[in-house]
């Protein structure tokens, strides 16, 4: 069995390879065209010079000891969520997989000689591997070049992974603009430490020029969706942000919430990356917008993650959030601390940090769900616990909005009727027994629309 011969000769030939591609244009120079023709909507590309599907070999690094040690997860744990990331992207196949101790991330070679020599055996002897996944936040430039000219296949970290799979996901010209943003800075650090040619340098300005284009580009649809905010405001509905890790379950729970049949849940990582909106009723028949975001996810660079919190910006607009949390998962407990910290990070008001709503989600899937407390158990499987969630949404929305109950004594059928129909809640019309043609309508009403209908009614007349 072939076995990684010659190890010393192996180290010796990186010297090589770092020359040549310290020398050398990125092996695929297309990719840097990706960013041309964005205004036709940016067509889906690849940062994984292979275009074809890669077997995958997957490799999380942990550290074992110190104040960088993670205290919240197991290193097990973060395997699973990469072979997830692995198995997302149409094709791609993870064929082994291994967990590797170290002290530090910031060596050249990465891993220390022994870990080094042993990695490439397991390569060397698996015909099937063709790439190799680090599961760290990013690779430095000369870490991802020696471990490729060791390894002889690519290698790839999260960064250019989760890319990958934004791609794939990117239907909207909004999404797949926000995906060329976070696609740049990976491609640009993969020039730098090549200076001194004149082509890498007209690169670098086509990425400027390519990055203020792009940015221009999302700002107008920013506009776009401010506008939509002031005329939903206008509307006065109710908005409920529904967040939460990544394939926890948020669109399967609004589509239980809604009953809509266009929705179509998909359990993969990222399924959702654009914002979209979906109208409800409440049990008091009051109309709500659901919104439905990017998920969270550990571990993953802020310049990769930053042109989406626009894709969150509906989150500080809205009245209620609704934090989804997949109990059934092993790492819920870590997932839920991201999730928060990243909501802490967007600098909401406190009002409505303190106005979430945990929803305990696969509930169906949890032995014991009494260990599970503070939050709505829910299971989109067999709707369990969506009318409890329903009525712990109107709560909440009653509490922030100053939406009121009140009876009101009107002529039946007359204009005030079909105003309150039209303009509030009613949940409950009784005739009056003294004069049947009058009713008292029960309904409930913001105070603007209550100042509107008085204007309307009761001053104007």
């Amino acid at each position: 069995m072939e076995q990684c011969v010659g190890f010393a000769t192996k180290i010796l030939n990186f010297i090589v390879y770092r020359s040549y591609c310290q020398n050398q244009l990125p092996e695929n120079g297309s990719d840097i065209n990706l960013l041309e023709g964005v205004e036709d909507g940016l067509q889906t590309r690849s940062l994984i010079r292979s275009g074809v599907p890669h077997r995958v070999f997957v490799v999380h690094p942990f550290i074992k000891w110190g104040p960088k040690k993670d205290r919240l997860s197991s290193p097990n744990l973060h395997l699973e969520e990469a072979q997830a990331l692995i198995n997302t992207l149409p094709e791609w196949k993870v064929v082994d997989k291994k967990v590797v101790s170290l002290m530090t991330f910031d060596k050249t070679t990465f891993f220390n000689k022994g870990q080094l020599e042993d990695l490439c055996s397991i390569i060397s002897k698996n015909k099937l591997i063709t790439a190799v996944f680090l599961n760290v936040n990013m690779l430095k430039l000369q870490q991802q070049i020696f471990l490729e000219g060791l390894f002889n296949v690519p290698v790839f970290d999260r960064y250019a992974v989760v890319v990958n799979i934004f791609k794939f996901h990117a239907v909207t010209k909004e999404a797949k603009l926000q995906v060329a943003m976070a696609e740049i800075p990976y491609l640009r650090s993969r020039l730098r430490g090549r200076d001194g040619e004149s082509p890498l340098d007209k690169r670098l300005r086509l990425f400027m020029q390519q990055e203020q284009k792009i940015k221009k580009m999302i700002s107008d649809l920013h506009k776009n969706r401010e506008l939509l905010r002031n005329k939903r405001r206008h509307m006065e509905f109710p908005i409920i942000a529904v967040v939460g890790y990544t394939n926890a379950g948020k669109t399967s729970l609004i589509k239980s919430l809604t009953e809509e049949k266009s929705l179509h849940p998909e359990d993969k990582l990222f399924a959702t990356l654009d914002v979209t909106l979906h109208e409800g009723l409440l049990p008091s028949r009051m109309k709500v917008l659901y919104v439905d975001t990017i998920g969270f996810i550990s571990n993953i660079p802020t310049k990769l993650l930053e042109p989406f919190v626009a894709t969150l910006e509906d989150a500080l607009q809205a009245d209620v959030i609704v934090h989804v949390r997949d109990i059934s998962h092993p790492d819920t407990v870590a997932q839920n601390e991201h999730v928060m910290s990243t909501l802490k990070s967007l600098n909401l008001s406190e009002d409505i940090m303190q106005n979430i709503i945990v929803v305990g989600n696969k509930s169906d899937k949890v032995k014991n769900s009494s260990n599970f407390k503070n939050m709505v158990l829910t299971s989109c499987l067999n709707n369990y616990g969506i009318g409890e969630l329903k009525a712990e949404i109107e709560k909440a929305v009653l509490k922030v909005t100053g939406i009121s109950e009140i009876k009101i004594r009107i002529r039946n059928g007359g204009d005030e009727y079909r105003w309150l129909y039209k303009n509030s809640s009613v949940l409950e019309v009784d005739v009056d027994l003294k004069d049947c043609s009058f009713a008292y309508l029960t309904v409930l009403i913001s105070k603007s629309k209550l100042g509107q209908f008085k204007h309307k009614f009761i001053y104007g007349k």
